[in-house]
């Protein structure tokens, strides 16, 4: 297993998303664990699911910059980027990155 193939699968530890209509998801938020790590923000979260968001369904009504969400909106990410933090984390000990 090649270390990307160990992110997404650390990831979806955390997040089920195999086998799911977001499994294509694991690999923007694989991006953030190796550019972002333990700085992930929420924005970061939106941003990249945007990206994925936008090839699925560009009329999406979140597709917009993430300050102006409504604060219920922005919270969503935060399992999301709990998960980046968290294999970012992981990884840093485990000293695989």
């Amino acid at each position: 297993m090649n270390y990307i193939n160990k992110i997404y699968d650390l990831l979806d530890n955390e997040l089920k998303l195999k086998n799911t209509p977001y499994e294509d998801l694991l690999e923007t938020y694989g991006l953030l664990v190796l550019i972002v790590g333990e700085n992930c923000t929420n924005e970061n979260i939106h941003d990249a699911w945007s990206i994925w968001k936008n090839k699925t369904d560009s009329t999406h009504k979140s597709l917009k910059p993430f300050n102006e969400l409504t604060k219920e909106v922005q919270n969503l990410d935060e399992p999301y980027r709990l998960a980046v933090v968290k294999v970012s984390k992981y990884l840093k000990v485990s000293k695989m990155l």
